[in-house]
């Protein structure tokens, strides 16, 4: 087995079986009990076999929670989130070593992993199917959802269903080429969504320099202070990215690079969503918390500009003229926000 990074502690000891046909779930968190006993339901039901969670300090109870799970094995770190990439340092490390030659779904409590035809066919099956056709991953759109009223009255009670407090998403999203040096992974993905229409305006477009003026920006002061021009690094912050590649058979070799991404890999031409389900009533007390420690993207950046919108409008809501109710995963197939394949349709 691969060693684990020194600064995560197992606190189970149950047994963890070598049997390659499971489908395994990684995620980090922290103070998520609000949403982990529908998370956990929602992907038993989908077909996951075996959970492995870091939590990263939690106060809430989430961690005897799942300790309290058959089927979670729960790994403790009170280390930096920040310093750890997003806890990208912890994860790979734990792929590596409960991972390796399984396909493992990549998760955070919030989001909720879709794809065609999954009411009515589990993972393991889709899963099968990747493996025969020779597929490695699969990508994924991070699909914000939300509800109609404003975000403070929003009430999301324990244990339902996700989908019936935040029903709503944007439709407005495009596919736009991803360019890289020498080459990006992946090679396309999604602009749009409440994040960027608020946080991040000048960047919600398809239009290339807009996009990749910032991006240019921070390699370049990158180097000038790598180089000791500079003494602190600031340019303008990247949007955050509205894809991931969540699902992936995991090999000897594999890495994410961050969260959203990993080294290249095959990818399926079906791809799925993951429903993101960050606007809860707690969403408040995660603004303030973000901007105490500072351990998120860009220095929070995110969080503080949804903390200045929403003083100054406390009646926020994030429901507009692009605003749909989501049905199934056939109407992100039918809209075009995710992709199936007639061999893949053929078989359901």
């Amino acid at each position: 087995m691969n060693k684990l990074h020194p600064e995560l502690v197992r606190q189970d000891r149950r047994d963890i079986p070598d049997d390659r046909s499971e489908i395994r779930l990684f995620a980090v968190l922290r103070d998520e009990m609000l949403r982990l006993p529908y998370f956990l339901n929602y992907y038993r039901q989908l077909g996951v076999s075996r959970f492995f969670v870091i939590d990263n300090g939690s106060n809430d109870g989430s961690g005897q929670f799942l300790l309290d799970q058959s089927d979670c094995h729960v790994f403790f770190t009170e280390g930096s989130y920040g310093k750890s990439r997003a806890g990208v340092n912890w994860l790979n490390s734990l792929l590596d070593a409960y991972g390796t030659s399984h396909w493992i779904l990549l998760a955070d409590a919030d989001e909720l992993f879709v794809f065609p035809a999954c009411e009515n066919v589990e993972l393991p099956k889709f899963c099968n199917w990747l493996d025969q056709l020779g597929y490695e991953a699969v990508y994924a759109l991070l699909l914000d959802m939300y509800s109609s009223l404003p975000i403070r009255e929003v009430n999301y009670r324990q244990g339902e269903d996700f989908r019936a407090t935040c029903p709503y998403h944007d439709s407005s999203y495009v596919v736009v080429r991803r360019y890289g040096f020498p080459s990006a992974f992946p090679p396309f993905e999604h602009i749009g969504g409440p994040r960027l229409r608020l946080c991040f305006g000048d960047q919600n477009t398809p239009a290339i320099w807009p996009r990749l003026k910032p991006k240019l920006a921070r390699r370049a002061l990158a180097i000038a202070h790598k180089a000791g021009f500079f003494r602190q690094k600031r340019a303008q912050v990247v949007a955050t990215q509205a894809y991931k590649v969540p699902l992936v058979k995991w090999r000897s070799g594999n890495a994410f690079v961050n969260s959203h991404r990993l080294n290249a890999v095959k990818l399926s031409p079906v791809t799925g969503a993951l429903l993101h389900f960050k606007y809860f009533q707690d969403f408040g007390k995660r603004i303030e918390d973000s901007l105490a420690h500072g351990e998120h993207y860009g220095g929070a950046i995110e969080y503080r500009r949804y903390g200045e919108l929403l003083a100054a409008n406390p009646n926020l809501s994030l429901l507009g003229p692009e605003s749909v109710r989501y049905t199934s995963s056939r109407e992100l197939v039918d809209s075009g926000l995710i992709r199936t394949d007639s061999r893949w349709m053929s078989i359901v």
